[in-house]
């Protein structure tokens, strides 16, 4: 099991991901990268499993495939 203080950096560094704006696409990608980094180190350490690591991957891909859907749909109405 991830510590408490790693579990809320994990979740603080996915809520400003996700309510970063669409320009700030560094930012974006600097946040879940971090994010990424504290479950591969969590894994390495032995404190999560692979089951659990699977799961906090799949919540950072999340916020990035709605990251890419609304980047998608604004540029579809700066088309139209």
């Amino acid at each position: 099991m991830i510590n408490r203080t790693a579990r809320s950096a994990f979740d603080g560094h996915i809520e400003t991901a996700s309510n970063m704006a669409l320009e700030h696409s560094l930012g974006f990608e600097y946040e879940l990268g971090w994010a990424a980094g504290l479950v591969s180190y969590a894994l390495y350490a032995g404190d999560i499993t692979h089951s659990e690591s699977t799961l906090m991957h799949q919540r950072i891909q999340a916020v990035r495939s709605r990251r890419v859907a609304l980047l998608c749909r604004s540029s579809r109405r700066e088309v139209a």
